[in-house]
């Protein structure tokens, strides 16, 4: 049951990753928007995007089931993937985005109406309606567009990642996005890929500065493993810095941090599939953190899915909640004391 008080909460991101993280806030507020990224190109949304010249639908959509609370067979339909003929690949909560994207006159438009009809909790919003590409460089001075083909560029040439950019300096942000940012109790970024779901959002001009001018803590909510072809051998202090490197305007507030332990045989099957480790951070880091004004929220943040790492999204909602009500309760000392 909801209370009498239900925190605004924004969290910045792509679908896969922040998906968790709607499904544990939504059972707290009713206050609950994601902001999602417009750079996917690959899979059943590149197809949309080469064939419609329309924005990407597979992230909004994520976000979309996740906070969904229409019946349990109306979200299967969203997240069916035909298996046979002219449409196998293809996703059938994208096409239905499309062809709401088309009736209603634009694709935000489109985002919002498919939001009442699975009669969600919140909002989905897209960072941007305008149509941008990533361009990564990488540590030889080689780059390449494309936010499908950057990780593995990355991984199958042993590369780095140095930054990245849009293909475009005329996208703004969506005004809604801006909005809700000014508006918002608590800034949520992650987790997601940093550096192709993450990073993104904060390239489209308006978002880092809102984020920047609103004084609500802002949370990092810090992935459990590396990616391939993105983060491996990056410290947590280093996703960090590549967030202030491309366009963030103040100092995260809290990182949650996962220190539970993973089952041993699942981890070997990660390094064995994917090259990738747990994210780790060390005592010195943590004394680091702490002393800028970090801190750290560390807890048992990880459960296994069908043999797959992922967030527990309940439990990120309740530190989330938690963290929202002690810096309401700080303002509302600090602002007591200045009366």
């Amino acid at each position: 049951m909801l209370g009498t008080y239900d925190p605004k909460f924004v969290v910045i991101g792509g679908g896969t990753g922040i998906s968790t993280i709607l499904r544990g806030l939504k059972r707290f507020s009713e206050e609950v928007t994601a902001i999602v990224t417009m750079a996917d190109d690959g899979g059943s949304s590149g197809i949309l995007r080469r064939e419609y010249g329309m924005l990407p639908p597979g992230d909004v959509r994520n976000c979309l089931v996740a906070l969904a609370n229409a019946e349990p067979s109306l979200k299967k339909l969203l997240q069916y993937r035909f298996k046979e003929g002219d449409l196998k690949g293809q996703n059938m909560g994208n096409l239905i985005i499309t062809a709401l994207a088309d009736i209603y006159g634009g694709f935000a438009e489109g985002v919002s109406e498919a939001g009442d009809v699975l009669k969600i909790t919140g909002r989905v919003l897209p960072v941007t309606v305008e149509s941008i590409h990533l361009v990564a460089r990488f540590s030889d001075g080689s780059e390449i567009e494309g936010e499908s083909r950057i990780p593995d560029y990355a991984a199958e040439r042993n590369l780095a990642i140095e930054s990245i950019r849009l293909d475009t300096k005329e996208s703004h942000a969506n005004a809604e996005c801006v909005a809700a940012i000014e508006e918002a109790d608590m800034i949520v970024l992650g987790p997601g890929s940093l550096y192709t779901s993450l990073i993104p959002n904060l390239l489209v001009p308006g978002i880092a500065e809102a984020i920047g001018h609103s004084k609500a803590p802002l949370v990092y909510v810090a992935n459990i493993m590396e990616q391939r072809g993105e983060t491996v051998g990056m410290r947590l202090a280093e996703y960090l810095e590549a967030l202030e490197a491309h366009g963030l305007k103040r100092q995260i507030d809290s990182l949650i941090v996962n220190d539970e332990e993973i089952d041993g045989g699942i981890l070997d099957r990660y390094e064995e599939e994917e090259g990738v480790g747990p994210i780790r951070i060390g005592f010195d880091e943590r004394k680091r953190f702490v002393e800028s004004g970090i801190a750290i929220e560390h807890g048992a943040f990880v459960i296994t899915q069908e043999g797959y790492i992922r967030h527990d999204g309940l439990a990120v909602a309740q530190r989330l909640l938690s963290l929202c009500d002690r810096y309401r309760e700080i303002h509302c000392k600090s602002t007591e004391s200045e009366l």
